[in-house]
């Protein structure tokens, strides 16, 4: 039998769970960039532009959430790289939807648009869950995010 745990009222929405971990600019940027590959603290910082506080706090989120997982590279001093894990990578989808939302209904004229590249017909498509050149899904294997 599996083990369940009760939820307080609001807690008990999956969206809400949801909402709370993801909840935040940042970890967003974190996890846009780590859906490049993983990476070192010093290259998440400077993808995502957050003080070392900020992203510290919130990549022990992402790493509470099973969403991130921190993998060591060297023993001393102590270096690591930082991962998405199955559950971050299944994340994929759901960002490119709130891409496709922001560029639809959140326009910004100073934004850099961050382009993504089908390697499956070698085109830029438009965000989305498939690409809107060939039709065919677009999938975190076959998709690479170019800034602009």
């Amino acid at each position: 039998m599996e083990k369940t745990t009760k939820c307080a009222a609001p807690l008990s929405c999956p969206i809400v769970r949801s909402a709370m971990l993801l909840g935040d600019e940042w970890i967003l940027l974190a996890l846009r960039a780590l859906f490049r590959g993983p990476l070192r603290f010093d290259d998440l910082q400077k993808q995502t532009g957050a003080a070392t506080n900020i992203l510290t706090t919130r990549l022990n989120r992402l790493i509470e959430g099973g969403l991130v997982e921190k993998v060591p590279y060297q023993e001393r001093p102590p270096r690591f790289n930082y991962q998405l894990t199955k559950a971050g990578m299944g994340l994929f989808p759901i960002v490119l939807e709130l891409m496709r939302f922001g560029e639809e209904y959140l326009q910004c004229p100073d934004a850099k648009p961050v382009r993504l590249r089908h390697s499956e017909c070698g085109k830029l498509s438009r965000p989305g869950q498939n690409c809107s050149e060939c039709g065919k899904p677009l999938k975190l294997g076959n998709v690479t995010m170019e800034d602009s």
